[in-house]
C-alpha cells in the first residue's frame, strides 16, 4: 500500500485549507448540480439527456467531481491523523460508506480542529529595516 508522507502541518497549511474549502464548495454544487437535473429532467418528462445536453453536462461536472475526490482523499488523510483508534475507525467507514461524508467532515470536524491551531506570524510580513541617506 502506497503512503504518501503527508504532515500534520502540510494539512493545515493555508494552501491546503484553501484548496479544502474550494472543494467542499465543489462537492457541494455537485450535489446541487444532480438534484436540478433529475429535477429538470422529470419535470421534462424526460428519461435521458440529449448528446449535447449530456456532454455540457458531463464538462461541467469534471471540476466537482475532482474537487470531490480531493476533499474525500484530504479528509481521509485528515482521519488517520486522529490518535484515538475507534474515532479512526468510525470516521473511515463513514468517510468510505457515505457519499457526502467528507463535506461534513471538512465542515463539522476539519474547520473545528484548525481553528483550534495556534495561529502563525506568516501574515504578518517583517520588511528588511531601511537605512535612508
Amino acid at each position: 500500500m502506497l503512503v504518501l508522507p503527508i504532515s500534520r502541518s502540510w494539512l493545515f497549511s493555508k494552501t491546503a485549507q484553501r484548496a479544502y474549502l474550494v472543494a467542499a464548495l465543489l462537492v457541494i454544487a455537485w450535489f446541487g448540480t444532480r438534484i436540478a437535473i433529475h429535477a429538470a429532467m422529470s419535470s421534462a418528462g424526460r428519461t435521458e439527456l440529449s448528446t449535447s445536453a449530456a456532454l455540457l453536462v458531463r464538462v461541467l461536472l469534471y471540476p466537482e467531481i475532482v474537487g470531490s475526490a480531493l476533499l474525500w482523499v484530504g479528509m481521509l488523510y485528515f482521519s488517520f491523523d486522529q490518535t484515538d483508534f475507534m474515532k479512526r475507525a468510525v470516521w473511515f467507514l463513514i468517510l468510505v460508506l457515505i457519499p457526502f461524508a467528507a463535506v461534513f467532515y471538512y465542515y463539522f470536524v476539519y474547520r473545528r480542529c484548525q481553528s483550534h491551531l495556534p495561529r502563525q506570524n506568516g501574515s504578518q510580513s517583517q520588511e528588511p529595516a531601511r537605512i535612508s541617506p
